[in-house]
């Protein structure tokens, strides 16, 4: 019978524009230390290590082979997941609910401020034959799902201000966050096109950070519970004209699988991972919202004190959006909230990529 699954501690490198004199290895253990401590754990009782790791943003083949030794993985079961950090954390999840692992830690980094051609990294992620060469920009595609998106729900491009705006205050009482500030919608709606209809203040800005999580079956050390977990692709075709623009496809189907396993339909507050503002909306189209979403948007119902809270936190564009990492970024986000005391159920979501039709969902509660 599958075991129960619990989150037994989290630890995180804050997130900064740039970490000088501190490598990848030395914000993993930081990381990972911090995880032990919340957890009142040591490494001797982990089983296994889970890491998210992209060889092509680090430059370098089978990326975990650096990883485990500093997380206290030395000689364990390791293994890599080359995708976002909340779907690793979903691996480790199915991991320890076999019951062959009693406890596992999921780790994530990111140090985008060694990557010198990042629009070409993300450019050589694309299908070689049908997109690559277009030589299209991320920004150019991103902003074609957002335009589409504002067309299909009658929106405005200030929704999506107000997405950031909300974001960037959220992240003035988050000590990790890089990206703070006590901004305005006229000030977004000022700060320049990227590519219409998405403006500088509409798009996270990358960040090094890193984090590590620890699961456990071992419920004297669980502190939330994980409830239910869901991945999906959206359309499976790297053919852009095949896209369903202005949807996030995936969400609907991983967020259906989430709450379908945890037996509820809906949560006290969302931590969205969202590279663009846009991405914010299109996931929350999936929570099937009482409420109008936009309604909800424009009269505040995502605000910390809102009907719905989504990214508390302050999201990726008030954080910083670590690459992969920012999955298990937003989990670790989630457990400290949950851990507050403030609300009792929450919903982890992610996309793979900036710009991919796929992701991951993970529903947690503080009810052990």
């Amino acid at each position: 019978m599958p075991l129960d699954v619990w989150i037994a501690g989290v630890g995180e490198v804050p997130c900064k524009e740039r970490y000088v004199g501190m490598d990848f290895r030395e914000m993993l253990y930081s990381a990972a230390k911090k995880a032990y401590q919340d957890a009142e754990m040591t490494p001797a009782e982990i089983d296994g290590i889970v890491s998210s790791g992209m060889d092509f943003y680090e430059g370098v083949s089978i990326t975990d082979s650096y990883t485990p030794d500093q997380v206290g993985g030395r000689l364990k079961f390791n293994t890599l997941v080359s995708n976002d950090g909340l779907n690793a954390f979903i691996h480790g999840y199915m991991l320890v609910r076999t019951g062959h692992f009693r406890s596992v830690m999921v780790t994530a980094y990111a140090k985008p401020s060694n990557i010198l051609n990042y629009p070409e990294i993300v450019l050589n992620t694309f299908d070689p034959h049908i997109v690559r060469p277009l030589c299209p920009h991320h920004y150019v595609i991103a902003a074609l799902d957002a335009n589409a998106y504002l067309r299909k729900n009658n929106a405005d491009a200030m929704d999506l201000s107000l997405v950031a705006v909300k974001n960037k205050k959220n992240a003035l009482s988050n000590p990790s966050a890089a990206y703070a500030e006590n901004t305005t919608v006229e000030s977004v709606e000022k700060s320049g096109y990227v590519s219409e209809p998405l403006k500088n203040g509409h798009v996270a800005k990358l960040a090094d950070y890193a984090a590590a999580v620890i699961l456990t079956s071992d419920r004297r050390h669980g502190k939330v519970a994980v409830k239910g977990v869901g991945q999906a692709l959206g359309r499976h075709s790297s053919d852009l004209a095949s896209r369903d623009w202005g949807t996030a496809s995936w969400a609907r189907f991983a967020v259906s699988k989430a709450f379908g396993q945890a037996g509820i339909k809906k949560v006290d507050f969302a931590e969205v991972a969202e590279p663009f503002a846009h991405t914010e909306l299109m996931v929350l189209e999936a929570l099937e919202l009482e409420q109008p979403l936009l309604k909800m948007l424009r009269n505040g119902g995502f605000d910390v004190h809102g009907q719905m809270p989504v990214n508390p936190s302050g999201g990726c564009i008030g954080m910083g959006y670590p690459l992969n990492a920012a999955g298990l970024q937003r989990l670790a986000q989630s457990v400290k909230l949950l851990i507050s005391g403030e609300w009792t159920t929450c919903l982890t979501a992610s996309p793979d990529g900036e710009v991919v039709d796929a992701g991951s969902a993970v529903v947690l509660s503080r009810e052990v």
